[in-house]
């Protein structure tokens, strides 16, 4: 599903992971949205992605995610076979590089990964999960800091 998808332009890419972050559960309009618009000034057209690019964020979640589905298969993408696990794969890549950019504390993304992969989830998500544990422990005054960047730098080249 995401070696498809990277070979895609940008605001497509954006768009496939809209429909992640929509599967699991995230609020996703935004994303949506500005992928759209992103996939149009790339020149990627079709009446799907110009109403996705001019829907609000206040969308209806369900109406959000079919429209996503109608605008990757106007630009030839099939989500389709979308699986829980690549959605999370997809989101927590994502968030990786959102907290990488500075876009997302590390904080609020290890929390998100312990809560919403856990220990008993996909090996893939370990190390993320317990990147979590030890901010607990530095802030229980147990630990020391993570080297965070270096975690997260290496999940993103393994994916």
């Amino acid at each position: 599903m995401t070696d498809r998808a990277e070979a895609q332009p940008n605001g497509i890419q954006g768009l496939v992971t809209a429909r992640a972050l929509w599967a699991v559960r995230v609020s996703a309009a935004q994303q949506a949205i500005d992928a759209a618009t992103l996939a149009l000034t790339e020149g990627v057209d079709s009446d799907p992605l110009r109403e996705l690019a001019g829907a609000h964020q206040d969308i209806n979640v369900f109406e959000l995610g079919a429209l996503i589905d109608t605008a990757l298969s106007s630009a030839g993408v099939d989500v389709d076979d979308m699986t829980e696990d690549d959605a999370l794969q997809i989101s927590a890549r994502h968030y990786v590089k959102c907290v990488i950019e500075g876009q997302m504390p590390v904080r609020e993304f290890t929390a998100w990964a312990h809560s919403r992969l856990g220990h008993e989830g996909p090996a893939w998500a370990q190390e993320l999960v317990e990147l979590d544990d030890e901010f607990d422990a530095l802030d229980g005054g147990w630990g020391r800091e993570p080297n965070w960047e270096q975690i997260l730098e290496r999940f993103l080249v393994s994916r």
